[in-house]
């Protein structure tokens, strides 16, 4: 077992126009680099490296900056889940040192050209294991494990007042308001499975108590905000058997039913707010999440298959106008598959094979963009797929690529930019577990 997967356990586990700039040259780690001025594009990629440090890069793999270099196995210290602030100009990330008889846990914010990371949480009794930015860039809501129990927390990103804890219980999911004032919290699971499950509405600043909707929550993980924070989606039970997904403002009146389903049920807006895609999982399944996708307008209307396929997770491209979905690659004793009417090279490994699908919404065209062995940090969020997509993007900002992380077995992981249109194939552009893209 690795370092870094004695710490997880230990941690509870789990454009159009020319843009002018003033660049500044700064050196870091031995590297040269030319950023833009604070709000400028960005679009960069963050990655946990084979020796557990924080790398950015682009998407050829070249300008590059270490935000961590003191990792080590025989410390023992790791870092891990580095996460994008919504403005790009951040990085947050978890730092975990020491072993699981005496720890500490700490979690940093950077500049993402380098510099100094912020401490903004540290801790011997909790370790923070999912980060999600406010959509203003200035605080983080991170979950944090301890002995006893799951909480969300909030902190500064420049660490100018102490986190808080704003909640507790398990599982534990969320979403802010665009405003970020607000957080849309899911408590307890299914109402089948908890009496204690429940939904909330909570102010960030703590000014006064949660408001509990009246919803009974059904099988569902996150809930979400409209991008333009005047609806929440969620799911919940309509009887002793039938669920159904929700739609209701920001305070969680007027409501109505926009789709009803069985099993378990995952959804997200479009990123333009015009659109709601959703995947719907048997109950007897056996994976969290496995099923086709649908997408409806955004009142729920419209609602349309887009695919027979499986699909184990899904992401939105920043442009609305795509959906990437990942499928599995079942085992065959064939050493090649047919895909888009021609012959594949089919991978001989006996390691979970997936592959990247993109679906175009205009006309429902669907392509493979890569069939990859993940590693083991890219598989540890597609059960949660729904709440990472809140938080991370494997897009790019303008849609035509994306990131992912391929295993190498004990040699670690590989870093691969795939692009969505053309035929060019993947392409290496370093070594590592995870890896995400800037939101811009």
């Amino acid at each position: 077992m690795s370092q870094k997967t004695t710490f997880l356990i230990v941690g509870g586990a789990i454009g159009c126009s020319v843009l002018l700039l003033c660049a500044c040259i700064a050196a870091f780690a031995g590297y040269t680099y030319l950023f833009p001025p604070g709000g400028g594009a960005v679009d960069r990629i963050a990655f946990v490296d084979n020796g557990d440090n924080i790398q950015i890069v682009d998407a050829q793999g070249e300008h590059r900056v270490a935000l961590t270099t003191d990792a080590s196995p025989t410390e023992p210290r790791v870092y891990l889940f580095p996460t994008w602030s919504p403005n790009s100009q951040r990085v947050a990330f978890v730092g975990v040192s020491g072993d699981s008889a005496a720890y500490t846990a700490t979690l940093h914010t950077a500049p993402f050209a380098g510099g100094k990371p912020v401490t903004v949480f540290q801790s011997s009794t909790q370790t923070p294991f999912y980060l999600y930015w406010s959509p203003d860039s200035q605080w983080i809501g991170f979950l944090a494990q301890s002995e006893s129990e799951m909480a969300l927390l909030l902190a500064r990103d420049d660490a100018h007042v102490d986190a808080r804890q704003l909640d507790s219980g398990s599982p534990l999911y969320w979403a802010w308001s665009p405003d970020s004032r607000s957080l849309l919290l899911h408590v307890g699971g299914s109402v089948r499975d908890s009496q204690d499950a429940r939904l909330a509405l909570a102010p960030r600043d703590g000014s006064g108590a949660a408001q509990t909707l009246k919803a009974s929550p059904a099988d569902f993980q996150a809930p979400h905000y409209a991008p333009d924070g005047s609806a929440i989606l969620y799911a919940a039970t309509t009887g002793a058997t039938d669920d159904a997904l929700f739609l209701a403002d920001a305070q969680g009146k007027h409501i109505r039913s926009i789709a009803t389903y069985s099993g378990t049920i995952a959804f997200a807006w479009s990123p333009n707010g015009k659109k709601i895609a959703s995947l719907v999982t048997p109950a007897d399944a056996a994976l969290p999440y496995l099923g086709p996708l649908s997408v409806s307008d955004a009142d729920g209307g419209n609602r349309q298959p887009l695919s027979d396929e499986q699909a184990l997770a899904f992401y939105w491209s920043p442009d609305s106008q795509q959906i990437a979905y990942l499928t599995i690659v079942l085992p065959s004793d064939n050493t090649s598959s047919r895909e888009n009417g021609k012959l594949a090279p089919q991978p001989q490994s006996q390691d979970v094979q997936l592959r990247w699908r993109v679906v175009k919404l205009a006309d429902k065209t669907i392509k493979t963009v890569a069939t990859f062995v993940p590693t083991s940090d890219f598989l540890s969020q597609l059960p949660y797929f729904d709440q990472y997509s809140r938080s991370l993007t494997f897009w790019s900002p303008d849609s035509r690529q994306f990131v992912y992380t391929q295993s190498e077995g004990d040699s670690g992981g590989s870093v691969w930019v795939a692009q969505v249109a053309g035929d060019a194939k993947p392409r290496r552009i370093g070594d590592g577990t995870i890896a995400v893209w800037s939101w811009r």
